[in-house]
């Protein structure tokens, strides 16, 4: 005979229950690294000294700026946290206690991910915000410009988390990895310069960077030309996406047998 009481616990759909998991260590992962000096200012303050840097002395309108702005702060703010995060809590041996939680190498990858997301998703409405009050921007296409918002600062978060899992012992030797991979993408991405206006080997090389994709859509958003097309941009950022977190998980997993 059954057990009433065993009967009337609740159910956990698996999906649903590697989510919450994933929710509970992002939420940790605000807590503690959002405010953290590093974060600040490789995610927020060296994206926009770099900006302003490079277009001092351009004679061009503040307001076809943004596009390139927002794009810049949304790449650098949502690829910071995951390579600070992880190798910190490598070194202090914290990430290991995750696994015995029990929660999977899936979801705890998720939650890192999640955690670059949010932040990276705030972060990006600042400048965006700028610009529409202070300098005149204008939203043409707000489909554009959501889905630049939410699938670019997933995808720039899986960069993130895939660059975090380089074997290095402190987030200062992950630091160095990640920016060795996010300056060359910077400037072949359509932020500084428009990839039409881009030499060939250019132009071929914006293909492969998923920047580039979510730069385009911000241009789109604001009423300016786009390169690739609305379709390819979703699809190539969801393609991105799903490749990098798929690795993530794969290197994760390997890093820690």
């Amino acid at each position: 005979m059954s057990d009433p009481a065993a009967s009337a616990q609740p159910v956990r759909v698996p999906v649903w229950d590697g989510l919450r998991k994933a929710w509970a260590i992002s939420s940790k992962d605000m807590k503690i690294y959002y405010f953290q000096p590093a974060v600040l200012i490789f995610g927020l303050v060296f994206p926009i000294a770099i900006f302003f840097a490079f277009m001092i002395g351009r004679n061009v309108e503040a307001v076809t700026l943004f596009p390139g702005l927002i794009a810049l702060t949304l790449f650098f703010s949502t690829t910071t946290v995951a390579p600070f995060s992880v190798p910190w809590e490598k070194m202090t041996r914290t990430f290991e206690r995750l696994l015995f939680a029990p929660v999977s190498m899936t979801d705890a990858v998720l939650g890192k991910v999640l955690s670059a997301f949010v932040f990276g998703l705030v972060v990006s409405l600042f400048p965006l915000a700028i610009g529409l009050i202070f300098f005149g921007s204008t939203i043409a296409s707000y489909g554009a410009l959501i889905l630049a918002l939410v699938l670019g600062n997933l995808c720039m978060a899986t960069i993130g988390m895939l660059i975090s899992t380089v074997k290095a012992d402190t987030p200062p030797k992950v630091m160095m990895v990640l920016n060795l991979v996010r300056l060359p993408l910077m400037f072949i991405s359509g932020i500084f310069i428009a990839i039409a206006s881009l030499p060939l080997y250019g132009r071929v090389l914006s293909w492969f960077s998923p920047v580039s994709y979510a730069a385009d859509l911000l241009y789109k958003g604001l009423g300016f030309k786009d390169y690739f097309g609305v379709a390819i941009d979703v699809l190539m950022l969801v393609a991105f996406t799903a490749a990098m977190f798929a690795l993530s998980v794969i290197r994760m997993r390997a890093w820690n047998r």
